[in-house]
């Protein structure tokens, strides 16, 4: 069916049932496909329904890969958006299998004022040592080693270096101080 008077319900639906079209395995490829399909006002509301839900989603073993695909988009306000849903729980999300990966993409997309902002509140977490040593952690760790420069690569470096004693014996803190960023 080459129609396309279809779709305008379809991208409603899509509307109203985000998070369960997001959650889903198939689901997320349907809205993904939805999203790289859409314009105008339609995409707009699918991307800001996305957005309010993003602490949610990006938690989720598929809606992750949903938020992740917004960010592909470079929809410039989509970013900022997502990065200020997130805001705050930057550190839990790190040391968690699927945010894990959406941290990093956070770390990617993000301008430079944006990221800055992620690398000081994972600097400031009182569990940093935990997020260094933890089997998702250190990847965001290892990210933010290398999307940092100047004197907040200085200060991570500084943040980490207390920890290297603990890192050296763990498996996973061990990638953190492999990481060629930390020599830069």
């Amino acid at each position: 069916m080459k129609s396309k008077a279809f779709l305008p319900f379809l991208f409603e639906a899509a509307i109203a049932n985000c998070v369960e079209l997001a959650t889903d395995c198939h689901g997320c490829c349907v809205l993904q496909k939805c999203l790289s399909r859409s314009d105008g006002d339609q995409r707009h509301r699918l991307i800001c329904e996305i957005i309010s839900n993003a602490l949610i989603l990006c938690q989720d073993r598929f809606g992750n890969y949903v938020v992740q695909f917004v960010f592909g988009l470079h929809v410039p306000w989509a970013t900022v958006d997502i990065l200020d849903q997130l805001e705050g729980n930057f550190g839990d999300l790190s040391m968690q299998k699927y945010s894990s990966n959406v941290v990093e993409k956070c770390l990617k997309y993000a301008g430079e004022e944006h990221r800055s902002s992620i690398i000081r509140e994972l600097i400031n977490n009182p569990r940093l040592d935990q997020i260094m040593q933890d089997p998702y952690g250190n990847y965001v760790i290892q990210a933010a080693l290398n999307h940092s420069k100047g004197t907040l690569h200085a200060a991570l470096v500084e943040a980490i270096r207390p920890h290297v004693p603990l890192l050296r014996t763990s498996p996973y803190g061990k990638n953190v101080l492999s990481s060629n960023s930390l020599k830069k």
